[in-house]
């Protein structure tokens, strides 16, 4: 039921996409609004379970657009708690026959499945809206930029392949947020076997 997303999704995410969530002859999709909340599936799992490899499948921000696409290489983010109850993120990245890394640590709050980058520089707002652990996992970051708001959602999933309904979950989200289509934006996994990371 998954689609690759180098081979089917983001070969034109401007009409394919837009179609899928537009829906019929007119009518209006109610899309989820982004309330705070943490939306945890039934049956009492735990956010530990949120931990370990996942795959970046998906971007879209403010200041994202599909014509950033050629920079957007393949990459993997993997989350720990540590003992002090927080989230150790860390990302690989190929550029070329380079491996870039980067990292930050995601301070809980007082709600469920939201969180603060711990850093000095302006203080971002991270929210898991919404994931299964097992297969994907919609994350919203937010944070102040010279008076204004810079929004960006993270599509991420155990493997390298999207199944429709959670594409259809990111792309209403991505709308609800006040965002378009253009600033979606998919890595080329056109070259890329599902079963090679990237560094």
């Amino acid at each position: 039921m998954g689609t690759q997303v180098g081979q089917e999704v983001a070969r034109d995410m401007g009409t394919q996409v837009g179609k899928e969530v537009a829906g019929t002859g007119g009518s209006q999709v109610k899309l989820p609004v982004w309330d705070g909340t943490f939306c945890l599936p039934p049956g009492g799992r735990k956010a530990t379970e949120f931990q370990g490899e996942w795959f970046v499948v998906g971007l879209a921000g403010s200041t994202h657009r599909k014509t950033d696409r050629f920079l957007l290489n393949p990459f993997i983010a993997t989350f720990e708690q540590n003992e002090n109850s927080r989230l150790e993120v860390s990302y690989a990245m190929t550029r070329g026959h380079r491996c870039v890394t980067w990292s930050y640590v995601l301070v809980p709050a007082a709600q469920p499945g939201r969180f603060w980058v711990d850093s000095r520089e302006e203080p971002e707002e991270v929210q898991v809206y919404d994931t299964d652990y097992s297969v994907f996992a919609l994350m919203l970051f937010r944070r102040q930029s010279g008076g204004q708001s810079i929004l960006r959602v993270n599509l991420l999933c155990r493997m390298w392949m999207i199944q429709t309904q959670v594409l259809d979950k990111f792309v209403c989200l991505v709308r609800a947020l006040g965002l378009s289509d253009n600033n979606i934006v998919f890595p080329d996994l056109t070259d890329r076997s599902p079963h090679l990371g990237t560094c």
